[in-house]
């Protein structure tokens, strides 16, 4: 497909505080229904219980600093772009890749569980066929502008969690305690469990920070946002617990850990496979994955208009439709890359790589926040607040370099295919800054 050209490079402010809410819970959301049980390969559910806990409340500290940082540097660009007001480009270029493959590789993996879903209701299609089409038809429906999109995403969200919330109420009273406190025969130390456990601990709350990067659409951005992102990741935080609770005190781990269809099989456990909660949780929870799915290829598209709005990616990408007022061409690629990574159908490998970069997003966006906010340096006068700064912010970034670390030492193959990527992603940034270097890259920062 031929992209376009134009210099129209502004975005339409229409979300409000719900829209956060729904797009911080919706990029996320997923992770409730798959992904996550593959932590139960190697970890106890005890162990998984308490790693989940753990980056849970990493992930609240995060949020809070986040939330401030976002008032800061309201700007698309996300991560990119607090890293380059904080410590220049070349380290904010780093950034926007790390963020790119965070956000590239999540939708593959949801389109392949979306896939799983489909092919479980219906044997004929091909998951990996289901996924493509997948992303055809939110390719084209994320080019309708984002009040459609925003609005999709909320009613999506809300079926999702509703979807949940029956689940929790039937599971909870066949939950047995001595299924979970009873750990499996496993090879490896409690050590071992907990950083193998530590990807798919995050994947139940990769993403959230995706909401940044509509920033430059939402209306009151300073009300909006920390109202929405902070009562969405306590909900998420609800989720993430419970959900386990109710599979791994149902269900051993031999069991869950087989295939992106945990919830669906729990559910058959306590009544049957073909029973109206077991189809319920089948037809209505693929709009759980609908919600990631679709808010994540909207972030993505949204990192790389920022990064082509700042000449680190060819400028065709920052072409918005003059009618729809999105980035038609960041969205194209975004799916055809998708594609692309889900022909692989390795949706635990790609779950780890999106979770790599997740947690050197959060370090290095974290080290931005305090360098800023040391520096007092911010876009205007804003009325959020972390609380209790610096010790907040610093504790939190010494943590995600400890979850980097444990994460990189994990899976080395993960690991090598991660920086990679990042590697290749960096030296094109690098040609096509010094092709493009007469245009100040700081002018998609104001």
């Amino acid at each position: 497909m031929e992209l376009i050209m134009s210099h129209k490079t502004h975005l339409k402010k229409t979300l409000t505080a719900l829209h956060i809410w729904a797009m911080g819970v919706g990029l996320v959301i997923s992770g409730d229904y798959f992904g996550w049980n593959y932590g139960l390969i190697t970890a106890s559910p005890v162990i998984m219980l308490l790693v989940v806990a753990a980056v849970g409340l990493f992930y609240l500290s995060f949020i809070f600093c986040y939330t401030e940082l976002v008032a800061m540097v309201p700007n698309s660009g996300g991560p990119f772009s607090f890293v380059s007001a904080a410590f220049g480009h070349k380290l904010g270029v780093i950034a926007g890749a790390v963020t790119l493959i965070e956000f590239l590789f999540a939708p593959p993996a949801i389109g392949l569980a979306i896939g799983s879903f489909v092919h479980y209701v219906f044997p004929v299609f091909n998951a990996v066929h289901v996924t493509v089409a997948f992303f055809i038809i939110f390719g084209i429906l994320n080019f309708t502008g984002v009040a459609f999109a925003a609005t999709l995403e909320l009613i999506v969200t809300l079926i999702a969690s509703l979807v949940l919330v029956i689940f929790f109420g039937a599971t909870l009273p066949h939950v047995n305690i001595a299924n979970i406190l009873s750990s499996p025969a496993l090879e490896s130390s409690v050590f071992s469990q907990i950083y193998s456990a530590l990807p798919f601990a995050i994947w139940f709350f990769l993403g959230i920070e995706g909401v940044a990067m509509c920033v430059e659409e939402v209306k009151n951005p300073e009300k909006a946002i920390p109202r929405g992102l902070i009562t969405a990741i306590i909900t998420l935080l609800i989720f993430a617990l419970t959900v386990i609770v109710c599979s791994t005190g149902i269900l051993p781990s031999s069991v869950l850990v087989s295939g992106n269809d945990a919830l669906p099989k729990v559910l058959a456990a306590i009544s049957s496979s073909d029973s109206w909660l077991t189809l319920m949780m089948i037809y209505l929870g693929i709009f759980g994955l609908i919600a990631s799915f679709h808010g994540i290829i909207f972030g993505a598209s949204r990192q790389v208009f920022a990064l082509s709005r700042a000449r680190l990616l060819p400028h065709s990408l920052s072409y918005i439709a003059p009618k729809l007022l999105t980035p038609v061409n960041s969205i194209i690629l975004c799916c055809v890359i998708g594609v692309i990574c889900a022909l692989s159908n390795q949706t635990a490998v790609l779950v780890s790589i999106s979770g790599l970069g997740a947690v050197f997003v959060y370090a290095l966006s974290l080290a931005a926040f305090i360098k800023l906010k040391l520096a007092k340096k911010g876009a205007h006068e804003h009325s959020f607040k972390a609380p209790f700064f610096p010790v907040l912010p610093i504790v939190t970034v010494l943590l995600a370099v400890l979850i980097c670390g444990l994460m990189l030492l994990a899976d080395i193959i993960t690991s090598l295919i991660f920086l990679a990527a990042v590697i290749i992603i960096c030296i094109f940034a690098a040609i096509m800054y010094f092709v493009h270097k007469d245009k100040t890259i700081h002018e998609d920062l104001h």
